[in-house]
């Protein structure tokens, strides 16, 4: 059981690794761009080589009654409500988040930070994930327009138990 857990915590920590490293910025063009992460599979993983590892069948909810046995207890949310999919492409912010939690959450949303060419903050915001009410293991997307910016950042998810 607490192997699993380790797996688990391990598990997110390089999903949401391999999303903040992208650049979002194109030279070529000076405009925003990002590569959509939508065409990878839900749960993987990048090897140092840059292949991608279907991790899949890891994720994936036992078929038990109840809570999930690999659930993250406790209080911290954001440990619990997990970011796994981030895009920013110029102008709207989308991505997928994951509900790691033993309890079912509502009211999911997550934060972002909108930075200049520079680094410096211009915006900051939230947007509600569809849909808004998460049993543990499921997942939730989330899409909104945000203010042009170099680079668009989720900052953590949010929720209420």
């Amino acid at each position: 059981m607490k192997l699993l857990l380790h797996l688990t915590v391990a598990l997110s920590t390089l999903l949401i690794s391999p999303i903040s490293a992208r650049p979002l910025l194109a030279k070529s063009t000076n405009k925003i761009a990002q590569n959509s992460a939508f065409d990878e599979p839900f749960c993987y993983m990048k090897t140092p080589d840059g292949k991608t590892v279907d991790l899949g069948k890891l994720c994936e909810k036992s078929p038990t009654s109840g809570t999930s046995q690999t659930c993250i207890p406790g209080a911290n949310m954001a440990a619990k409500v997990s970011i796994a999919q981030a895009n920013y492409d110029g102008n709207f912010f989308s991505g997928q988040v994951l509900n790691q939690g033993c309890k079912t959450i509502k009211n999911v949303k997550v934060n972002y930070e909108v930075l200049d060419e520079l680094g410096d903050l211009i915006d900051n915001g939230f947007i509600y994930t569809k849909p808004v009410t998460l049993a543990p293991g499921q997942s939730a997307t989330f899409r909104g327009a945000v203010v042009a910016g170099a680079k668009v950042q989720a900052t953590y998810a949010d929720a209420q138990e």
